[in-house]
């Protein structure tokens, strides 16, 4: 005997994030952003070890890798609150305005106002990380990226991503609800006697 195929009812979907799964995420990068401004956002830049000769690649190898290190795993420099100056508080507002317009969404009256709040604030902070990750507050020769930085950078591109998602989800109404549906389906009201029309005089 033949195995049955698989009946359409039965057939797997791949589930994707709701609306309020996105509300949350985007809350969460909101809170996670402007936590980053207290951890370490630059720090001096070591000085250049001796030059490379020609065709060695060792020395600039060696000093790429303990860049990166520096990058994840350095401790010390400044945080974003100290380094940013106004570009730190502008990213916090900008947060907030953000996680403010995520809570409004959740709220069906509010949503046409909150949209907006989370679309801007999150464009607004997605772009001043991303100016100060590749500006430094001093030169660039000589400052380095920290942790901090990178942090907010990844908690802004969520904040992004979500929020768009969110802003870009229709208006709900909140009067209107879900009718119940007859108990029968069409082919059981297409099945249905029809009452008999009564006899014109």
């Amino acid at each position: 005997m033949k195995p049955e195929a698989p009946r359409a009812d039965h057939v797997l979907t791949m589930r994707t994030l709701g609306f309020r799964s996105h509300v949350l995420l985007a809350l969460a990068a909101a809170v996670g952003l402007v936590a980053t401004l207290g951890r370490p956002w630059y720090a001096a830049a070591p000085a250049p070890g001796e030059a490379a000769g020609v065709g060695d690649l060792d020395g600039p190898l060696r000093d790429f890798s303990g860049a990166v290190q520096r990058w994840f795993g350095g401790e010390a420099g400044m945080t974003g609150w100290d380094s940013l100056g106004n570009a730190g508080l502008a990213l916090a507002a900008m947060a907030g305005v953000a996680a403010v317009g995520g809570l409004a969404c959740l709220a069906p009256p509010l949503q046409a106002l909150g949209r907006d709040l989370l679309r801007y604030g999150a464009l607004a902070a997605f772009g001043i990380a991303a100016w100060k990750l590749l500006d430094s507050p001093g030169p660039n020769a000589l400052m380095e990226l920290r942790h901090g930085a990178l942090a907010a950078a990844g908690c802004a591109a969520v904040l992004l991503t979500c929020g768009m998602s969110v802003a870009n989800a229709p208006l709900r109404n909140a009067s209107s609800a879900r009718r119940p549906r007859p108990a029968g389906g069409p082919a059981d009201r297409a099945g249905s006697p029809r009452p008999a029309r009564s006899a014109r005089p």
